[in-house]
């Protein structure tokens, strides 16, 4: 397995320097299953301040249809054509049809009944009850929909996320036609898996754990790693290394799935950065596809809350990061107490 990376030498007449000439060393990391790239830039990292959310939060309470004294009313039912349920819940959490959904099936699982939760308050049992009702769901539309074999539970924590609603909330999709993720990905894997006679991600993980530099953690099945490219400011890849199906994330995967969120959750909220994309990503049909997690904090650049997306992202594809992968590892290792 080849952890490609070329460096970039650009010189300009440095004005700070008395316009003496100057080096700035980028990186271009490929990914080692589909070659995607990464830049890893050499800008200057300062420390992220706090953020005063306290007006946004309260503002948002108005008009929020996930608040416990309306969520009753204002959210749909689940169609008993499609479904066994009106709506599924575990605890405080609570499963309903996504009123304005990205695929043929899509639901939304409001995690708690608190209209916000900052990043340090989600705990185990909040984590459980909600992923249980994202599985309930998921396992029951396969019923009468055998071919939604692309199916997934998303999460776009806070607007700087994507989140629409600030109340917590996870969105969850089952569809029979995949996104460009398993459109780039399936092919890769198969052809890995010609190639070296073994699978991806299993050979991803034991590498990384024998070089020492991205690897965090394995428990109950489940292996935590710093992905070598990412797709983010930084990438962490839980890879469920027993599961199949969603279903399969019960017992014990469960605890350890929720225990390595709350991990990463933890380790964000101590960088001072309040934002995240998590997707956890399941394949019905293909045994060569693991189910696996990735989570991503979403960042904006001072001094004018730029969006980390740019043309980069947006017209080449193309991630951007100023934060090396391996000490994003070093630090959250120490965070997890393993």
């Amino acid at each position: 397995m080849d952890f490609v990376k070329v460096k970039k030498k650009s010189r300009f007449l440095d004005p700070k320097q008395g316009f003496e000439e100057t080096e700035r060393i980028s990186e271009v990391r490929y990914d080692p299953l589909t070659g995607s790239s990464t830049r890893i830039l050499d800008f200057p990292i300062r420390e992220m301040k706090p953020c005063d959310l306290g007006t946004l939060i309260e503002d948002s309470k108005e008009m929020c249809p996930f608040c416990p004294e309306v969520i009753d009313k204002v959210t749909p039912k689940f169609h008993p054509d499609l479904l066994s349920k009106a709506r599924y819940s575990k605890g405080k959490a609570i499963c309903v049809p996504n009123a304005l959904p990205y695929d043929e099936n899509g639901a939304v699982t409001v995690i708690s009944d608190k209209h916000h939760l900052s990043l340090k308050e989600f705990t185990t049992g909040i984590m459980s009850d909600a992923l249980v009702c994202c599985i309930e769901y998921l396992d029951d539309i396969v019923i009468k929909q055998p071919g939604v074999v692309y199916q997934s539970i998303n999460w776009n924590y806070m607007p700087l996320a994507g989140g629409s609603i600030v109340h917590p909330h996870l969105q969850i999709t089952a569809s029979a036609t995949p996104t460009n993720y398993y459109i780039e990905m399936i092919p890769a894997l198969i052809q890995y898996e010609l190639k070296n006679n073994s699978g991806f991600w299993h050979d991803i993980v034991r590498e990384e754990k024998r070089l020492a530099q991205r690897y965090i953690t394995s428990d109950r099945g489940l292996s935590w790693i710093v992905a070598f490219a990412p797709m983010g400011v930084f990438d962490i890849i839980g890879v469920l290394h027993e599961v199949k199906r969603p279903s399969d994330i019960s017992g014990g995967v469960l605890e350890a799935l929720v225990r390595g969120i709350l991990k990463v959750l933890a380790y964000i909220d101590s960088l001072n950065m309040h934002s995240l994309n998590m997707s956890i990503y399941f394949l019905l049909d293909q045994d060569v596809f693991v189910p696996h997690v990735r989570i991503c904090p979403r960042v904006s650049i001072g001094p004018f809350d730029t969006s980390q997306v740019n043309y980069m992202r947006m017209l080449h594809k193309e991630t951007l990061t100023t934060i090396r992968p391996e000490d994003v590892c070093t630090a959250i290792k120490l965070m997890w107490g393993d």
